[in-house]
């Protein structure tokens, strides 16, 4: 069954492309990009996927996948709303140049206007006073968007490109709500994928303007952490956070995490934790520490 619909959606997309449907896309400084313009999905609304393959990229050797959400930053700042960018493709490129990293491609997952929903895990609403939900009211739509990515477009991926689609080779990256869904999918999907990075999480999740509110959603998230990640030392977690901006809300909860997490007999080689005094929540930021994560996940 699975397959029949890898199989479908390979079709749909090239059709579109056929029919001349295909927008210009971002454009990468290293590698190359493949657009899917509008990948279709059973559980969410389609959206763009960019797949970044390294400028070595040989159809012969098995790459790591790393899978980052808010595609739209990651490649090219004249399609980011802020006009910053991650550099991905630099930063990755680099490090397998000078054997830092193993070999790898990523699949950018482009947000939409339910990126607040899906990045939101929803079981963590189980642990909330009634009526509650992690972020303003809204819906939680995280266990679909997950699916998603684990149901749909891995195997479409996986069937496509050369890689190793184990999970010892699978991963997920992703900074502020990004940081927090890719959080979740380690706890609901531990055999899936080998390890996530999380920067400037938001671990407060959001009720800025009731403080009470904002206290208990981010005590939930935490609990929800510290009973349903994997054992500890089966996975790779990475989190990080600075103090500008909207990170400046996160040095508290995000020290209470770190402290759970460590007490739960994580070590160094599979949890790291870093603190960046100065850095924002903003693209730039994240670009100027990319190398630490991506050698943390993908190391020799």
């Amino acid at each position: 069954m699975k397959t029949l619909k890898v199989i479908l959606i390979t079709i749909v997309l090239l059709s579109l492309s056929a029919c001349g449907r295909k927008p210009s896309a971002p454009s990468v400084s290293s590698g190359k990009l493949d657009s899917y313009p509008s990948f279709p999905s059973s559980y969410v609304s389609p959206r763009a996927i960019r797949v970044w393959t390294p400028s070595s990229y040989d159809p012969s050797v098995k790459y790591d996948v790393l899978y980052m959400h808010d595609g739209q930053m990651l490649f090219d700042s004249l399609f980011s709303w802020n006009h910053q960018e991650w550099g991905v493709d630099e930063a990755l490129d680099s490090l397998m140049a000078l054997g830092k990293v193993r070999p790898c491609i990523v699949v950018g997952i482009d947000n939409t206007k339910e990126r607040l929903p899906e990045y939101c895990p929803d079981d963590v609403e189980q642990l909330l006073p009634s009526g509650m939900t992690p972020y303003k009211g809204l819906p939680s739509k995280g266990n679909a968007y997950l699916k998603f990515i684990v149901e749909e477009l891995k195997p479409f991926v996986d069937s496509t490109y050369s890689t190793d689609p184990s999970r010892e080779h699978t991963f997920m990256m992703g900074s502020s709500c990004g940081g927090l869904i890719s959080s979740y999918a380690l706890c609901k999907y531990p055999d899936v994928f080998g390890g996530v990075a999380c920067l400037s999480t938001h671990c407060t999740l959001a009720y800025p303007d009731v403080k009470s509110k904002d206290a208990t959603v981010g005590d939930a998230y935490r609990e929800y952490l510290r009973t349903h990640l994997p054992p500890a030392n089966t996975a790779k977690l990475y989190m990080d956070n600075g103090d500008g901006t909207l990170d400046g809300s996160y040095v508290k909860p995000q020290n209470a995490i770190n402290e759970a997490i460590l007490s739960m007999g994580w070590d160094g080689e599979h949890f790291m934790a870093k603190y960046y005094p100065g850095h924002s929540h903003c693209e730039d930021d994240w670009r100027s520490r990319l190398d630490g994560p991506l050698e943390f996940l993908l190391s020799r």
